[in-house]
């Protein structure tokens, strides 16, 4: 084998590695890709059941008694959202999720923090906004992040890995029947 012949062949194998190296590199981020769309389905997964459940309870501890149609004085003061003082720690009704926070695992292990808060709304044109009132519309904002030093679910961001929330608000309204 002459030079030319050698320098072929070593040319050949240099390119054969670059190519073998650049599979391996689009190979390891579209598994991570994949990790990554997993993990938000997940999430996301986790948000729609909680939502599901959690508008299932009574908008407030008065409206448990569905005899009578309820007067907005007969609602939580909007700084009282929260457990109220006869729960016991048990959720009985939909602001008792006001500032609390769980831990929950998917089918993929991974640990998910969720964190719940309620306020009342009015509504201004077409938009809920926030009411420092009693109301008869509450909104309520879910909050799902994962629970790792090194996050699961996160962002790049100016070249540096950022924990990322999904993050959903609904509204629950009071309506009265006779």
């Amino acid at each position: 084998m002459n030079t030319g012949q050698t320098l072929i062949t070593f040319g050949a194998f240099m390119l054969l590695s670059v190519i073998v190296l650049n599979l391996n590199r689009n190979l390891s981020n579209n598994d991570i890709s994949l990790a990554q769309n997993r993990y938000r389905l997940e999430a996301l997964s986790l948000l729609t059941s909680y939502i599901e459940q959690t508008s299932q309870y009574f908008f407030d501890e008065a409206s448990t008694d569905t005899s009578s149609e309820k007067r907005l004085s007969d609602f939580a003061a909007p700084d009282q959202l929260g457990f109220d003082y006869n729960d016991n720690g048990e959720i009985d009704d939909f602001d008792d999720f006001n500032n609390y926070t769980i831990i929950d695992t998917g089918r993929s292990g991974v640990r998910y923090r969720i964190s719940f808060q309620v306020d009342y709304v009015k509504l201004q044109g077409n938009q809920a906004v926030h009411s420092n009132s009693r109301e008869y519309h509450k909104r309520m904002t879910i909050f799902v992040t994962d629970d790792y030093n090194d996050p699961v679910l996160y962002k790049w961001i100016n070249g540096q890995k950022v924990r990322d929330t999904l993050k959903v608000s609904f509204v629950h309204s009071y309506w009265f029947y006779n």
